[in-house]
């Protein structure tokens, strides 16, 4: 296909528009939003076209799709604040359920902000958007196992912070 040319890229947006639909509809569970995401991507897409950036659209288009889904994704959750059950499910510590029972929503948040932000982040996409490790490193453009140690010293962290005083080791009076 020749960069710049309208009837061109029209046609490859007739044949590639259900495939990316799809795709980020499978994302975020949400055919609406979906066809925003696809149709401002495929507005940046044709911008670069028409201006003659050599690019293989599909897999451009595929990539920036699912980039644009998951950043969509992640905002529509950037509010939420995880709950003490979420956190338990993570398995935080032995014993922890009445610690975190007593412990509101935004002190767990507060505890969350104080994290450095890479760990943040990737706690977030595994609790608030369900991520898997790699879906994690796709999104975070890091490894997988890089997502799994962020979010286990992001627990350790928090694990640490929500210890009672008297269980903290090594603590002087």
């Amino acid at each position: 296909m020749a960069p710049g040319r309208q009837d061109d890229f029209e046609r490859w947006v007739s044949g590639a528009r259900a495939r990316l639909v799809r795709s980020a509809t499978a994302l975020l569970q949400d055919h609406e939003e979906a066809e925003n995401v696809v149709q401002a991507t495929l507005v940046a897409i044709w911008k670069m076209h028409r201006e003659g950036v050599p690019v293989d659209l599909d897999r451009y288009a595929a990539r920036a799709v699912r980039m644009n889904a998951l950043r969509v994704r992640g905002r529509r959750r950037d509010f939420l604040s995880i709950e003490s059950d979420r956190l338990d499910e993570a398995q935080l510590g032995s014993g922890r359920a009445d610690s975190l029972a007593e412990m509101s929503g935004w002190e767990l948040e507060r505890a969350l902000q104080g994290l450095p932000p890479a760990q943040q982040a990737a706690l977030r996409l595994r609790f608030y958007g369900g991520l898997s490790f790699k879906e994690i490193g796709q999104a975070l453009a890091i490894s997988m196992n890089t997502a799994a140690s962020r979010c286990r010293y992001a627990l350790g962290t928090l694990r640490a912070a929500f210890r009672p005083r008297s269980s903290r080791g090594g603590e002087r009076r």
